[in-house]
């Protein structure tokens, strides 16, 4: 298979999948909403950019029609402005920040009667086929600006404005996205030198000047298409989740603490520990340490641990456990059965899913999955 038989193949492969995706999240969600709206919108326009570019390089259409790569429908357009507006409304700072909808469908329409109209003017004789040719490489340039300034503002964004969307914080540290942001660089600077190549050399030239922006964007677009689905499903269930588990604790905790008020003698150094921990489920803390609770207690490190040790087992085995006893309850109960398991792990307490599996397993003897099925089935 020769280079640009290859590069087709990864075309329609990543089209097909595309689609597939789009498919397969509107028939897992009963509700759409906007973030995961966007993103189909993204996954397609990109997806139908690459079902173009296929269908340009298959020789019969060409050698047919060789007009037929001006008539063409400018995807490209709004393939970046739909991760910005995907990425304004995951953050939930839509009405602080506008996610551009109509600019960026305006400038694509713009385009669109653009192309047809000098189309038309080239069929006619009114123009040549070298004007045509030039205002495709304006759109193209202007185009890659601007992408390159909602690239820009999305960084601008995440790194300045986290005040914007600090509740988001507590469920997502948005790592997934800084990395789609630093990976993306790579495919601006390949299409700044597909431009670069079709003005300026004379070998290499279109089609396959932009072959590695294809293949770059492609396999990266599905990746944080495939990630935004899943980190945006998780979100949802945590931020769910935490609204029940909160609700559920208000009486208990409320007499918990009518309890305790009531005792008065004056309580061992483990007591305090395990009322701190316990009492105000400090344990679903992800980022609960032996430091802090040392520091709430207003102990020593080493003194509060001799102490944790000598009553019970060690610190972080400890918090575990209990991190590992609200999991189980939890899954165990029928109010929770559509939220995701991980969900349910980090909400519990735990920094990951591996984490949380590697506890549980080693509480139970069951993976959370294994433990969900087998009491849901007896």
């Amino acid at each position: 298979m020769s280079v640009s038989g290859l590069f087709n193949l990864l075309l329609i492969i990543g089209a097909v999948q595309g689609f597939i995706f789009i498919f397969g999240t509107f028939a897992l969600r009963r509700k759409i909403e906007r973030p995961v709206l966007f993103l189909n919108l993204f996954v397609l326009f990109l997806s139908l950019n690459n079902l173009q570019s296929w269908l340009l390089e298959r020789n019969e259409l060409l050698n047919d029609n060789p007009n037929f790569s001006f008539t063409t429908l400018p995807w490209y357009i709004l393939i970046v402005p739909m991760f910005y507006s995907f990425l304004i409304h995951y953050l939930e700072i839509e009405k602080k920040k506008s996610p551009l909808i109509f600019l960026s469908i305006l400038l694509f329409l713009m385009a669109l009667i653009a192309r047809f109209v000098l189309i038309n003017e080239v069929a006619q004789g009114d123009i040549s086929l070298s004007t045509l040719k030039f205002y495709h490489a304006i759109e193209d340039v202007f185009a890659l600006g601007y992408s390159l300034v909602l690239y820009v503002v999305s960084i601008n964004i995440l790194r300045k404005h986290k005040s914007l969307y600090h509740e988001i914080l507590f469920y997502d540290n948005l790592k997934w996205v800084q990395l789609f942001l630093r990976l993306g660089g790579f495919v601006f600077l390949f299409w700044f030198l597909a431009i670069a190549l079709n003005t300026f050399s004379k070998t290499i030239q279109a089609p396959y000047s932009y072959y590695p922006l294809r293949l770059c964007s492609s396999i990266l677009i599905y990746w944080v298409a495939y990630q935004g689905f899943l980190k945006y499903t998780l979100l949802k269930d945590r931020i769910k989740l935490r609204k029940v588990i909160n609700s559920r604790q208000v009486n208990k905790e409320s007499g918990d603490i009518e309890r305790h008020q009531e005792i008065k003698i004056e309580k061992s150094l483990f007591e305090r520990f395990e009322e701190y921990i316990v009492l105000n489920k400090s344990y679903l803390n992800p980022n609960l340490s032996l430091d802090w609770v040392a520091s709430e207690l207003s102990v020593g490190v080493s003194t509060l641990s001799k102490t944790i040790n000598s009553n019970s087992i060690n610190f972080s085995d400890y918090i575990n456990h209990l991190r590992v006893a609200e999991a189980k309850d939890i899954l165990l109960d029928a109010d929770f059965d559509n939220y995701t398991i991980v969900a349910i792990g980090l909400e519990c307490g735990f920094n990951s899913k591996s984490t949380f599996y590697t506890a549980f397993k080693r509480v139970t003897s069951k993976t959370p999955s294994e433990f969900r099925n087998t009491n849901l089935n007896t």
